[in-house]
Parts: C-alpha cells; sequence; structure tokens
C-alpha cells in the first residue's frame, strides 16, 4: 500500500503518501519451538503403543527415528536401508519425499546441501533400526514404507499422526459425536460447509464427530445454532457436551505435530551444551542463526559474567562489610561520604 501511495504521490494524483505517517504495526512475537518433556515423551509412546491404529500406521518407530535424528518426516520417509550403517551406527540423510500435482509421490534431493548429512543414531534408535533391517527390509526400498513397499506419503503420516495424538474418547464423547454428525446430516451440510462458516479447519469437524478432540460447550452450541436443531435435540445435546468436554491425558497431548520432534532433538542438544552450528549440521541447517531462532531455547548470553562479577565484586563487598560491622554508630553518622576507606 506504501509503494502504491508513494507511487500516486510521485505522479501528483495526491499531494502526499498518507501511509508515511502511519505508524508501523508491530507483529506479535513468534510461538516459541515447544518440544516435550521427559514425562510427555512416555506418555506419548504409552498412547502409541496402546492404539492399534498408530502401531498399525508405524508410528511408534518413525517417531523414534525421528527423536533420534531430529531430522523432517519427508526426510524420514525417503531413507531407504542401504543408507543406514550398523556397524558405526550412522544413518545417511540425502532424499526427502513429496508430492508433485501429475506426478505423485517423488523422492528428491534435500533441501540444500547441508541437508545431505550423514548423522550418529544414539543406541536405542539403532536397535529399531536393526530389528527392522533383521526383519525383512530391503537395502533397496524406503525404512518406513507403505504396506506394498513403497513410498508414504507425507500428508496421510501426518494425518496418522493427528488421529494418534487425538485418540477416540469416551463413550461420552462418541455419543456426542454421533449426535453432531446426525444433526449435521439432517441440515443437509457437509464438513467442508461447516468448516467454512465457523471459520474452522476442515479436520477438526471430522474429530469431533469421531470423538478424538474435546469439544467446548459453547463450539457445540455453534454447532447446533448452524445446523438449526430443535430445542429438545439442543438440551440434550449441550448437557451431554457438558459431560463430554472433561479432559483426558490425550488431550494434553493433542498439540503433537511431526515438528514436535525436531524441536525437542534440538532442544534436548540444547540441554547438552551443544553449540548452534553443531545443532544446525544435525538439523541439516545451513544457517545457525534460524536454529538458535526457531529451536533453541533463549538464555542468558553471557553466563560466565555473573561469575566473573561476583568474583571481582566479592572482595568489594567484604571491605565493605568489614567497615560497616566496626564502625560505631556514632561514628558513622559523622563520617565524611568523601572520606578514603582504602
Amino acid at each position: 500500500m506504501s509503494g502504491t501511495l508513494g507511487l500516486a504521490a510521485r505522479y501528483g494524483a495526491i499531494d502526499t503518501n498518507p501511509i508515511r505517517d502511519v505508524d508501523t504495526i508491530e507483529s506479535e512475537s513468534k510461538r516459541k519451538a515447544r518440544a516435550l518433556t521427559d514425562e510427555e515423551r512416555d506418555a506419548w509412546f504409552d498412547q502409541l503403543r496402546a492404539d492399534p491404529g498408530a502401531v498399525a500406521a508405524d508410528l511408534p518407530d518413525l517417531t523414534t527415528f525421528m527423536l533420534a535424528t531430529g531430522v523432517r518426516i519427508g526426510e524420514a520417509l525417503g531413507v531407504h536401508g542401504e543408507q543406514i550403517n550398523l556397524a558405526a551406527s550412522e544413518v545417511e540423510i540425502t532424499h526427502q519425499i513429496i508430492r508433485i500435482k501429475g506426478q505423485g509421490l517423488v523422492r528428491i534431493k534435500t533441501k540444500s546441501r547441508a541437508g545431505e548429512r550423514v548423522l550418529k543414531v544414539p543406541a536405542w534408535g539403532m536397535a529399531m533400526l536393526r530389528a527392522r533391517l533383521m526383519n525383512g527390509a530391503r537395502l533397496d526400498e524406503p525404512v518406513f514404507a507403505d504396506s506394498r513397499g513403497g513410498y508414504r506419503d507425507p500428508a496421510n503420516t501426518r494425518r496418522d499422526l493427528r488421529e494418534a495424538r487425538s485418540p477416540i474418547g469416551g463413550e461420552l464423547r462418541q455419543e456426542l459425536g454421533r449426535m453432531l454428525r446426525s444433526a449435521r446430516r439432517a441440515a443437509g451440510l457437509g464438513q467442508g460447509d461447516v468448516a467454512s462458516r465457523l471459520g474452522w479447519a476442515q479436520s477438526r469437524v471430522s474429530l469431533v464427530e469421531t470423538a478424538r478432540v474435546r469439544l467446548e460447550v459453547i463450539d457445540a452450541a455453534a454447532l447446533l445454532e448452524l445446523y438449526g436443531a430443535s430445542g429438545t435435540v439442543r438440551v440434550e445435546v449441550l448437557e451431554l457436551a457438558r459431560k463430554a468436554a472433561e479432559g483426558s491425558q490425550a488431550d494434553a497431548l493433542a498439540w503433537i505435530t511431526s515438528h514436535s520432534f525436531r524441536k525437542t532433538t534440538a532442544t534436548i542438544l540444547d540441554d547438552a551444551g551443544q553449540s548452534a552450528r553443531q545443532i544446525a549440521d544435525q538439523l541439516g541447517h545451513a544457517r545457525p542463526s534460524l536454529t538458535q531462532d526457531v529451536y533453541m531455547a533463549r538464555r542468558a548470553k553471557n553466563p560466565a559474567a555473573a561469575a566473573a562479577l561476583e568474583a571481582a565484586l566479592n572482595k568489594s563487598a567484604d571491605v565493605v562489610e568489614r567497615l560497616r560491622q566496626a564502625t560505631p554508630p556514632d561514628a558513622a553518622e559523622t563520617c565524611d561520604p568523601e572520606a578514603d576507606v582504602s
């Protein structure tokens, strides 16, 4: 807008560019990177192992690999068996899987030359990889393949993760989902129509109706209003929504995305004292500044400064304290503040 009005001012269409007198709109700071805590990691794996759908989608092993390496989900799906060095406990990252319109899934080189890297894998990660290779995985095929041995779609894998982080809730939540689905169909609306009118992501409507997310009462009321539900149905659904709105451990993990594992790896390395350059090499970043801004916690820039200042100033503090204790109260009242106390 400033450029357009500036051009208009230069050609005499307007006297001045009014945007020059408008203060800059300050954007909110980006959401800080969120990593899983030890307790959240344990809860996540417990939830995956207890979910038959997550096990069938191979999510426990895939999550393990992403935590062990910090790779992107497309990079993880692009690793072939021949890129794993069991003797050296290393994995070579060279490609990623993407979907190209008209071509389908394609294995291409990583985003940059920095993305091509050889990573050391911790023992617990190698144990999982070794088991997969010993159980018939072919060296010329992806380690994390689909049911036919081909490449997995990153988008579909993210969908599997969304479903895994929001497992089907209890009976109350399932009944609520069924009632809302029936009301939507009676209103002749599709999930996309509902999402568009309420400004929701389309996946949220599906997750609500399959009892995979907690629905607040106010949102249930908005759905019923949109569906034109009768008074009887409205009362019954809202009462059920109030009872089903209680939280669960699954709800506490609903924020997890595929990128959370990458952030967790970076945070662990940061806590271990790894430099930004070392963490950038692990994550495949060409610029350590990106790693610092997005993946590393903001700490005191010079923690050693406090120790140096304390060591230097402790002597002066000791002298002042000894003088204070040795000076009689009446003498302190008449003490010349400009006197040399050295």
